[in-house]
């Protein structure tokens, strides 16, 4: 009964508040009064500011793009100068096909190297998220948000909620926080993510909800693990989706990165051997193996 009564009251008292403290307003005739001025005013200019949202493609250079005619081997190339004589930016083709590549590296140092984390697409989200915040300021704003959503965890289990509803408030909790920390970041010269995009906001909230649900489900430690490694992963692709060369290649040879992204895969894909991070783990057994031979 003392569950329900408080909800009950919380309700009936904001709808009390927003009836009684609406005011009637009195509608006033009001004559417009003109007064004729022998000298001529000058003309009000109003000057807009432009607010640049911080795009993932606005970090990736724009290049001019030629037309070229098919010889039988280029046809991906002509596809793309004729996407961008329709109006796509050759950022955001740059972008497409540096995703792939981006989602083999860490394929590559998962199964090659043994680095993990929360499966393939949410390391290279996060990639992305880095190129439009900056590693450091993406670094700042994932810990800001993982420590509001711990805390929150914390303070809304006592509450005893759905999962749902103590997620909602704790997705407020995130909001508010991220929002002070925007503001906070433009008297720091190092952080600026004042004009950030929601998408990065939306993928680090992702990461960290990954995190609550792994210490849920499994352990605290195996969730530090596959976060750190998420982060690693991450920072990896971010690096190399900013190499400005690379970038020239993807778009000037878009045949070859389709198939150099088919071939790796197709090679890690059937590695049977053992990752680097197990050496150590299984030295005893290559050295006895290597004894027998």
């Amino acid at each position: 009964m003392k569950k329900i009564v408080a909800p009950l009251f919380v309700i009936v008292f904001s709808i009390w508040y927003l009836v009684f403290s609406i005011k009637q307003v009195e509608a006033k005739i009001i004559t417009p009064t003109v007064e004729i001025s022998p000298t001529a005013t000058p003309t009000a200019v109003v000057t807009v500011n432009e607010v640049k949202t911080n795009l993932v493609e606005d970090k990736i250079e724009k290049v001019d793009y030629k037309l070229e005619k098919f010889n039988g081997v280029n046809g991906l190339k002509v596809l793309i100068s004729w996407a961008m004589s329709r109006g796509v930016a050759s950022n955001t083709i740059v972008l497409l096909l540096l995703l792939p590549l981006v989602a083999t590296l860490i394929s590559a140092l998962h199964y090659l190297g043994g680095l993990s984390g929360y499966g393939i697409f949410m390391p290279t989200m996060m990639a992305i998220a880095f190129i439009a915040t900056g590693i450091f300021g993406g670094l700042v704003l994932f810990a800001m948000i993982l420590l509001i959503s711990i805390l929150g965890s914390f303070i809304l289990k006592k509450l005893r909620l759905h999962f749902w509803p103590a997620r909602a408030i704790g997705l407020l909790f995130i909001s508010l926080g991220t929002f002070i920390l925007m503001m906070a970041s433009s008297y720091v010269k190092l952080i600026d993510i004042r004009q950030i995009s929601i998408f990065p906001i939306l993928f680090m909230i992702l990461l960290a909800e990954e995190f609550t649900r792994t210490q849920m489900v499994k352990s605290r430690g195996e969730a530090k693990k596959l976060t750190i490694g998420t982060i690693i992963l991450a920072i990896t692709g971010a690096i190399t989706m900013n190499f400005a060369w690379l970038q020239g290649i993807v778009l000037e040879y878009p045949g070859m990165v389709v198939i150099l992204v088919l071939v790796i895969n197709l090679l890690v894909g059937n590695y049977t051997g053992i990752r680097l991070s197990e050496i150590n783990r299984f030295k005893g057994g290559i050295r006895e193996k290597r004894l027998k031979k």
